[in-house]
């Protein structure tokens, strides 16, 4: 194992929390709330620490398969660590294990709190854990793009959305692939907040709901998002729903790609709308376009922002449903990924076709690309929803020692590993706070499986145990 070049790739990700650690101090000052600002020195000094650090040691560039899941890994587990001391040292007596879960959560893009009404924290804090989902929103991209997407592992199959052969080579394009992914994720919050703009939020709330929308988290300043304005709900809709599409369109918009495919965001934006006007042709005197376009958008975003329901949803199941299709496959949100399922959807035509009649040939194509589907492709994709199944019977198993229906067992697991928080889905009588700290464990190594992908657990146990 290669722990030098462990520390210098891991080092660059303190870049964006080093910028969240100087954002908190400054409007530490700026709101009058100094009394916790030393926890976030702290943390600068460590990040700048770990920073300098990896610009001291000499990187040996190359790095095994294996190596390149233990920067994964440990990535999970490092920054949520860090990012949980301004917790720990806070004036809210928070235990070392809630830290981390709330940091955990954050950095995650779960969005599932400690606290019960998070409008009596004090903004500074507020602002932290909405950063730390920002900052996991960003290293969940990198590792999708630069280790998981690339051939050694071929877990998210990028080729079919771009005409462009993916060649990304972690160690010799590492800076280049970092700066361009950090300018790109930039670029896509600047735009989600100049859309905040137009609503009725105050300031702080449109860069708390700017950071939310585009890690597909889901805290907020307050218990509940409350929308009272039908054009607010529909601005806080589409910046969710933009959450769901790739993170580089606006770059390729920008710059007129002709590689880039566009279909993949055109076919996720008309399946929202359509599924979205369905829905109120169904429901129309249950609920207006405006709230079942929110639900929508969240729920293809995997984000599970609390929001306002005075009553149980009639088509809860159709969100369900959508929590698992996902956005684009380089989206920050969780779930099976719309992408995936249609590969299945295209699988089962062409078996269709092939007895129904023989002498027609569909094309192996998927949203226009020039790469016909392999069959590598299938089997891989399949082995994800093998052991996505198998995580949710196991979660499913554990959890049903607590004093919870089958439903609301379903519900919290299947959420759960779509990265999706539970809460607008259960019902009043649900209330995580009376988990036990067991089942809060387990939820953690789910939230866990729910971005690093469970097979790519397998191939390290793999590596392990074999080798």
């Amino acid at each position: 194992m290669n722990f030098r070049s462990l520390i210098y790739y891991l080092g660059w990700f303190n870049i964006p929390l080093i910028g969240l650690c100087l954002l908190t101090i400054v409007f530490s000052y700026y709101s009058g709330h100094e009394t916790s600002i030393n926890s976030y020195y702290v943390v600068l000094f460590i990040s700048s620490f770990f920073l300098f650090l990896s610009r001291v040691l000499n990187k040996n560039l190359k790095l095994r398969k294996f190596d390149l899941l233990i920067v994964i890994f440990l990535g999970w587990l490092i920054y949520p660590a860090i990012i949980a001391i301004p917790f720990y040292i806070s004036a809210y007596q928070i235990d070392l294990f809630q830290s981390y879960y709330e940091s955990f959560s954050g950095f995650i893009g779960y969005g599932l709190s400690i606290f019960a009404n998070p409008q009596f924290v004090n903004e500074p804090l507020l602002l932290w854990r909405s950063g730390s989902q920002w900052i996991g929103g960003f290293y969940f991209l990198f590792s999708i793009i630069s280790v998981l997407s690339t051939k050694d592992f071929n877990f998210i199959p990028s080729s079919y959305i771009s005409n462009s052969t993916n060649s990304l080579n972690f160690e010799t394009k590492f800076i280049e692939n970092f700066l361009n992914l950090f300018y790109c994720y930039l670029l896509f919050s600047l735009f989600i907040l100049l859309l905040f703009n137009f609503s009725s939020f105050n300031l702080f709330e449109k860069i708390n709901l700017m950071m939310t929308a585009v890690s597909s988290g889901g805290f907020f300043i307050k218990q509940k998002l409350f929308i009272f304005g039908q054009l607010d709900k529909f601005i806080v809709a589409i910046c969710f729903l933009f959450s769901s599409l790739n993170i580089f369109i606006l770059y390729e918009i920008f710059r007129f790609s002709k590689k880039y495919n566009f279909k993949e965001d055109i076919a996720i934006i008309i399946f929202s709308f359509s599924l979205s006007f369905a829905i109120l042709l169904t429901f129309s005197q249950l609920d207006s376009f405006y709230n079942i376009l929110l639900f929508v958008s969240t729920s293809i975003s995997t984000s599970g922002i609390t929001l306002d329901t005075s009553t149980k949803l009639p088509y809860v199941f159709v969100l369900l449903v959508l929590t698992f299709v996902g956005g684009s496959i380089f989206s920050t949100g969780g779930g099976f990924k719309i992408l995936r399922v249609m590969f299945f959807i295209k699988k089962f035509l062409i078996e269709v076709t092939k007895l129904l009649s023989p002498s027609v040939t569909l094309k192996k194509t998927i949203f226009g690309s020039l790469n016909t589907i392999k069959n590598s492709d299938y089997y891989t994709i399949s082995l994800i929803f093998i052991s996505y199944g198998f995580v949710l019977i196991a979660g499913c198993i554990l959890l049903s020692f607590e004093s919870l229906s089958f439903e609301d067992t379903f519900k919290v697991v299947f959420l759960t590993l779509n990265n999706t928080l539970p809460v607008n889905y259960l019902g009043d009588s649900f209330k995580f706070t009376d988990l036990s700290y067991i089942s809060h464990f387990f939820l953690l190594i789910m939230m866990f499986l729910s971005k690093v992908y469970f097979i790519s657990v397998l191939v390290f146990i793999k590596k392990v145990i074999w080798d």
